[in-house]
């Protein structure tokens, strides 16, 4: 697994390698740590092939914000993890799809829980379902999905790729929040079950998903924004 940091400030970023270190000896994993100072150096190196990024939030010259906004110009699937002193900050994290966040100063104990969820995300990528489509079964990989559609008695697969491309099936809505349950999806209203780690913002009673807007019912509202808070890990260790 290759981590990247980016953290100015040497004490924090000691007690941030130290937390990796002892969790790498304590699982048996295998982290190899690449360190920068400032979120442009990160920029400057970032195709390195890396699996995850920890940013500080207000670094000189552009902030982890910033670089977080750049990185997912050049790629929407790498873990974000911002570390910051400020709660407040995790709101901000909606329009990256950060992953998570973690308070300083981090302690071993919040960085082993926090990691614990990373390591599920990452194994999560490989999580799919069939569906039986006109053509035959077809394999859908729930990292790339955004949303499941219904109108009538079709339900329609709206995916994350260069397309943007959907897979339409005959089934009904009950059949695909049960198939979906297991992983973190929602269903925001009688029509739509939303991947909630495509959730960009909520504004009233419209979640953004990706690009697409989104209502969400009135009885279902409070259910949802649970859902997504626990997605979220906003409960900071």
């Amino acid at each position: 697994m290759k981590v990247a940091i980016a953290e100015d400030n040497q004490q924090e970023l000691d007690q941030l390698i130290h937390c990796f270190k002892q969790y790498e000896s304590d699982h048996q994993e295998n982290i190899e740590i690449f360190h920068f100072d400032t979120g442009i150096k990160l920029l400057e190196h970032f195709n390195q092939g890396f699996d995850i990024v920890y940013l500080d939030v207000q670094m000189p010259g552009i902030s982890g914000m910033d670089t977080a906004e750049q990185i997912r110009k050049q790629d929407s699937e790498i873990l974000i993890v911002f570390v910051t002193n400020y709660v407040q900050y995790a709101i901000d994290g909606y329009r990256v799809n950060a992953s998570d966040f973690l308070l300083k100063p981090v302690s071993y104990f919040s960085f082993s829980e926090h990691f614990k969820k990373i390591e599920q995300q990452l194994k999560r990528r490989e999580d799919s379902v069939m569906v039986n489509t006109s053509d035959g079964m077809v394999k859908i990989q729930l990292d790339d999905l955004y949303y499941v559609e219904s109108q009538a008695h079709k339900i329609t697969f709206h995916l994350e790729n260069p397309n943007h491309s959907t897979i339409e099936i005959t089934d009904s809505m009950k059949n695909m929040e049960e198939l979906l349950l297991p992983y973190d999806f929602y269903r925001c209203n009688n029509s739509f079950i939303v991947n909630l780690k495509y959730v960009m913002g909520v504004s009233g009673n419209t979640v953004k998903v990706g690009n697409y807007k989104l209502p969400i019912s009135r009885p279902r509202k409070k259910g949802f924004m649970s859902a997504l808070t626990d997605y979220l890990g906003m409960g900071l260790i």
